[in-house]
């Protein structure tokens, strides 16, 4: 059915902040097919209304862009609650809010072949789809969920699994975990994992690197952490280990923090004040990308503390600038760093505050994390991940 012409692809990115890492994600996934040289295939990237600025710079060649209002007539949703398939699931549902979304008819109007959801939102819809479950965390710490996300999530996350034609992570880590705990058939699970998206943005310049540094006072030496805080994050290590190397130690490194904050940030500002640390502390938000690859150019170690990651994309990209990374030991970052990280478990800041003090004392330790991060990064880039995708279209395609 798809011989007299290209096969087409939606990749649905209808999120509401974009500055989040999966943002970042899709758009440098949006440049990679754009350069791509796969002649018959083309994409869509569906974003919402009024939302066109992130993506629109990325999407040229084969990829389009296609801007949807937030909301639509109701007359595709009857029509697809009619299809047999989505009508069971649509009847077993208790409560409106626990209804599973279903399309709003545009990707069945516009004949799509397959549906790809890179950000974990989905709707159900008679096209064969990909759905990306980045992780389960919500099965392993469901005290960082409130109730209804906790079921939400459960409901949401395995429905789309048990729909989807395929269901795809980005590691061995969350495949097997996405098998053991929703069932999900081995050979309907497939890993593509991300590269660094610093490839995608323009580097800054070597004077455009030195006026960021003055505008945010950066010292000499210093350690960097660009994550939302969420609980997850594990800020909250990093804070205990600056307390144990200033009064073990006598060491007072400074860190800086990127990424949108959350009312969880209130807790760690009280935390850093019971522990003498606020001065040693800077929180500096979101930041563009300019700013951050500045910034990942400019510290002595990336430390990445996180109790819980599908991938752990910030990784890639401090190798991509050469900045060493200290990693919490936990789910995918072994997996994704190897041997080009120091290793300490996320509850024990004693170890991360001798990781760090090792950073800061022994040069060749850090030089010889940059020599194995290069080669690691190496395995990564986001033109193979690209090529994985497309050749899963044609796959998912056939299913149809």
């Amino acid at each position: 059915m798809h011989m007299d012409r290209k096969l087409r692809i939606a990749l649905d990115c209808r999120i509401g902040d974009s500055r989040q890492g999966i943002g970042t994600a899709v758009l440098a996934l949006a440049k990679a097919l754009s350069d791509s040289k796969v002649a018959d295939q083309e994409y869509t990237f569906i974003v919402r209304e009024g939302m066109q600025n992130w993506l629109a710079p990325y999407v040229y060649g084969p990829c389009s862009l296609a801007a949807i209002p937030a909301s639509k007539s109701s007359f595709f949703k009857k029509a697809l609650k009619s299809i047999a398939p989505l009508r069971f699931v649509w009847h077993k549902l208790p409560t409106k809010i626990y209804q599973i979304p279903v399309s709003d008819g545009y990707v069945e109007s516009q004949e799509f072949d397959v549906v790809h959801f890179p950000t974990q939102t989905a709707y159900l819809t008679d096209r064969p789809t990909i759905y990306q479950p980045h992780d389960l965390q919500h099965l392993h710490y469901p005290q960082f969920f409130s109730k209804i996300e906790f079921a939400l999530r459960e409901r949401y996350y395995r429905t789309f699994c048990d729909r989807a034609s395929f269901v795809c992570v980005q590691a061995q880590w969350t495949k097997q975990d996405v098998i053991n705990r929703y069932g999900i058939m081995e050979e309907k699970m497939v890993v593509v994992p991300w590269g660094s998206a610093f490839q995608a943005y323009k580097s800054p310049s070597v004077a455009e690197s030195r006026a960021i540094v003055e505008k945010y006072a950066l010292p000499d030496h210093f350690f960097f952490y660009p994550a939302v805080t969420w609980p997850h994050k594990n800020h909250e290590s990093i804070l205990r280990a600056l307390h144990l190397l200033k009064s073990e130690h006598r060491c007072r490194p400074h860190v800086y923090f990127t990424g949108a904050t959350t009312d969880y940030r209130s807790v760690l500002d009280k935390l850093a004040q019971e522990l003498c640390v606020s001065d040693q502390v800077h929180f500096l938000g979101f930041l563009p990308s300019e700013e951050l690859q500045a910034i990942f150019g400019a510290a002595t170690a990336m430390i990445y503390p996180s109790k819980f990651e599908g991938f752990g994309l910030p990784i890639l990209e401090a190798f991509q600038a050469r900045l060493p990374v200290l990693s919490s030991s936990a789910t995918t970052l072994p997996e994704v760093a190897l041997d080009a990280a120091l290793y300490f478990d996320p509850d024990s800041p004693a170890e991360l505050a001798s990781l760090m003090k090792t950073i800061l004392d022994v040069p060749e330790v850090r030089q010889e994390l940059i020599s194995k991060g290069t080669r690691v990064l190496s395995h990564y880039s986001f033109s193979d991940t690209a090529a994985s995708f497309q050749a899963l279209y044609e796959r998912t395609a056939v299913l149809s």
